[in-house]
């Protein structure tokens, strides 16, 4: 089928008030709201509003088209979707994060029609993250004559690596038949016929993550020799197996260094563009990850595509919840029972032909698995996806602890006595005791959560995984890792989730134990919502209070943070992984020596790659070093601080004097030879803005994006981390400001406004590509300094 971007010139009416906004797709309405400790939704959400949205798009269509099949691809709506056309309702849709398509075929008019999606978000809370509402995914057009073939109809299953088969689906007359193309990046190198076809790629180039190569499928309909429609799908050639020797791609063993990430992207919202995808994962690779774990909803096509093209391993999971709730509001209970296979199949269907996507996951922390009526819902989901694809390996996020409480009547979410869902959910409207109950409870129990899952009880339940999931995926359980490789030696288990600061512990555990598959830390990538889980928060030594004002606004817990700076963390990963040799080196913000640090599970440093801190000569402050030398020495502007032997690869210098210089960190073996040495340097002189566009030149698709970095920098180019300010953008031209902020996790103003106050010296802008060709011109000005300007193509 013609496939046609159906997403420019739409409005968006929020229920209950007379504003109409232009707007083209995705569009995250939730990221316009006011965020307020009153709102419902309240830490879990950022303390956004949520809202019930109506969505309106005016199209036109000849009499000949109304007589096309015609059939829309939602690719997301959050949530609880209805889909009107010409007053007349064609679609529901509850669940926010699954794609689903509407055939409008004979009931568009010719002439004016009109479609309107109300995306009803208004019922909180109903996420323990930051959801975003309305349309925050592409829409699609597709459209053809009555023999085509369908939407997401052209399957490719790798069956060794020299051998694929090929399904087509689509609707066509007995005299009509298909042909198949595969094509490499040279050419056309094998066809066949049928909708039913097994083909030998001669001298296959295998697809993984460090050797993304793709090929493609044509499949063309023909009638009397006429190409009547088309479809293609791209796909790399590559194997997987699991077991006894972990987890093998193409054979070869492969350990996960993976990162759990949410579904937003920073400033940008929930909003699901291509470029936004590509340089999430771009950033994740460069910080040394192969996979990621889409928490806890399936992942967006966007990502599917970035993930394939870059190479980078996927898990991608369907729910957070199941038969009992964990918000008031949301999916489970009744909903999920009615949509669940529905919303499993389209994820599967979407991932069907993506090679970056190696095992699915079923659920997220349910704690029902404590629960008879929980494990046979875990072992019919299991045995359906097996229905769907065969060929990837089924898990889920298990936290044992919890499950443990759920077992023995005592779960901190929704329950009676019995284990059935409550309509209210757990806890009140304020979303507490739930997720923020067990947030808190991990920051105060931290290591007794792995110890819980050794119990017998948490043995059980553990026995009763292994024989359901192909690959059972612990939650901070660790202490299970030899357990179950001495119980179940011929099955691979994961570590689906677990804190950063336990990275090297892990790791040694997912090397030395065969049937490990890798680790999963929570998280590679901050995210909006569950605001301030990992924040390293302040308090005045004297008075005690709360050094920052405003709500936090992210988790706080990711090694690379929602604008996608790479944090000290990210050096120690590597190092840990055998990536890096270098030292890296993490300074402790000399701004906050005046300040108690408020230290958490998921992130145990604050610290800033940066010895740039004007104004705060003679404080004192951290350093961390991050090496796997066998010394490390600090050095401030020559002069020794000391020499130390890492301890799991971490060094830590304390009470530094800052002086404005440089400081190096040398590596040194068990000889007292050099090996590696890292340096840092002051910004000196006057203060000016630099704009870092990560590209300059855009298509006129309404999609692209260009993502600007903005520092305050010196005049030797180095940025100054103790200078923020507010700084203005304006855009002038063919494009409009998407988002722009910061990574400071207590902010007051909007990712939706032209002006922002930067964090350590850095803020992010993002502007978005309109619908025609043309110059634009970028400014950005800051309170006593010169104005910059960069200009942008779109073309």
């Amino acid at each position: 089928m013609q496939k046609t971007d159906f997403n420019r010139d739409w409005t968006v009416q929020k229920d209950g008030s007379n504003e109409i906004l232009h707007v083209n797709l995705p569009d995250d309405a939730m990221i316009r709201e006011e965020r307020s400790k009153e709102n419902k939704t309240a830490s879990a959400s950022a303390y956004f509003a949520g809202g019930k949205y109506i969505y309106t798009k005016i199209f036109d269509l000849s009499e000949n088209e109304t007589r096309q099949t015609l059939i829309l691809e939602f690719e997301a709506v959050y949530q609880n979707a209805t889909v009107f056309l010409n007053g007349r309702q064609v679609a529901e849709h509850p669940y926010g994060y699954t794609n689903f398509f509407v055939d409008i075929t004979g009931k568009v008019i010719a002439g004016t029609n009109e479609l309107k999606v109300v995306a009803d978000n208004a019922d909180v809370p109903n996420s323990r993250w930051y959801s975003g509402s309305g349309i925050y995914r592409e829409v699609h057009l597709y459209r053809s004559g009555s023999s085509y073939i369908r939407p997401e109809g052209l399957k490719v299953q790798i069956v060794d690596l020299n051998t694929i088969h090929i399904f087509t689906d689509a609707v066509m007359q007995p005299d009509e038949k298909i042909v198949l193309e595969i094509f490499n990046d040279t050419g056309k190198i094998v066809s066949s016929e049928g909708t039913d076809v097994t083909i030998t790629i001669p001298d296959a180039h295998l697809w993984s993550a460090e050797d993304p190569y793709l090929y493609t499928c044509k499949a063309t309909l023909l009638q009397n020799g006429t190409a009547i429609d088309t479809a293609r799908t791209s796909f790399g050639i590559r194997t997987l197996s699991w077991g006894k020797d972990g987890f093998l791609v193409n054979n070869k063993s492969v350990l996960f260094r993976g990162a759990c990430i949410h579904h937003d992207n920073g400033v940008l919202g929930a909003c699901g563009f291509h470029d936004a995808e590509c340089r999430r994962v771009r950033i994740l690779k460069e910080a040394g990850f192969n996979a990621i774990r889409s928490s806890h909803n399936p992942i967006s096509k966007a990502m599917l595509d970035a993930c394939d093209q870059l190479g980078m391993y996927i898990i991608d999971e369907a729910f957070d919840m199941w038969l009992i709730k964990k918000n008031p509001y949301d999916y489970a209970g009744e909903t999920f029972f009615k949509w669940w296979k529905a919303d499993i199949a389209a994820m599967i269907s979407k991932d069907y032909n993506h090679s970056s996507v190696v095992m699915y996951s079923v659920g997220n922390e349910i704690t029902e698995l404590g629960l008879a009526d929980g494990q046979e819902q875990a072992r019919i989901m299991t045995e359906f996806c097996h229905t769907k694809d065969h060929t990837r390996p089924v898990t889920a996020g298990i936290n044992l602890m919890l499950a443990t409480m759920a077992g023995s009547k005592k779960s901190i979410y929704g329950t009676d006595e019995d284990g059935k869902v409550k309509d209210s959910g757990s806890g009140g409207l304020d979303n507490a005791p739930t997720s923020e109950f067990f947030n808190i409870m991990m920051n105060k129990m931290g290591g007794l959560i792995n110890k819980a899952a050794k119990t017998k009880k948490a043995t059980a339940i553990a026995e009763i995984m292994s024989g359901i999931f192909d690959i059972p995926g612990y939650n901070y359980a660790s202490s299970r890792y030899k357990i179950d490789a001495r119980n179940h030696p011929e099955q691979a288990t994961t570590g689906s989730e677990t804190l950063p600061q336990t990275l090297y512990d892990n790791w040694q555990l997912v090397k030395s134990i065969p049937t490990m598959t890798g680790d999963f830390m929570w998280t590679g990538y901050d995210y909006l919502g569950e605001s301030g889980i990992g924040t390293i928060q302040y308090k005045d030594k004297k008075t005690k209070q709360n050094a920052d004002p405003g709500l936090i606004i992210s988790g706080g817990a990711g090694i690379i943070d929602i604008c996608g700076k790479k944090r000290p963390e990210v050096g120690w990963s590597k190092i840990i992984w055998g990536l890096q040799k270098t030292p890296t080196i993490g300074v402790d913000p000399y701004t906050r020596t005046d300040y108690f640090q408020s230290l958490s599970m998921w992130r145990v440093t604050d610290a800033v790659e940066s010895w740039s801190w004007e104004g705060c000569e003679g404080k004192k402050a951290s350093v961390t070093i991050y090496s796997d030398a066998d010394k490390i020495e600090l050095l401030v502007n020559g002069k020794s601080a000391g020499k130390k032997k890492p301890k799991k690869d971490i060094a830590k210098f304390r009470k530094i004097p800052y002086e404005a210089g440089k400081i190096e960190a040398i590596a040194y073996d068990s000889s007292g030879k050099e090996t590696a040495r890292t340096t840092l340097v002051s910004a000196t002189g006057k203060t000016s803005i630099k704009l870092t566009p990560e590209t300059t030149n855009l298509c006129a698709n309404g999609q692209d994006l260009c993502f600007l970095n903005i520092d305050l920098i010196g005049e030797n180019g180095i940025t100054k981390s103790s200078v923020d300010q507010e700084l203005k953008i304006e855009i002038s031209g063919p494009a409009t400001l998407q988002g722009y902020g910061s990574a400071r996790p207590n902010v007051e103003e909007s990712f939706c406004n032209d002006t922002f106050k930067t964090f350590y010296g850095k803020s992010l802008a993002v502007i978005r590509a309109g619908y025609e060709p043309g110059t634009v011109t970028v400014k950005v000005s800051g309170k006593g300094l010169d104005t910059q300007e960069l200009t942008l193509n779109i073309c």
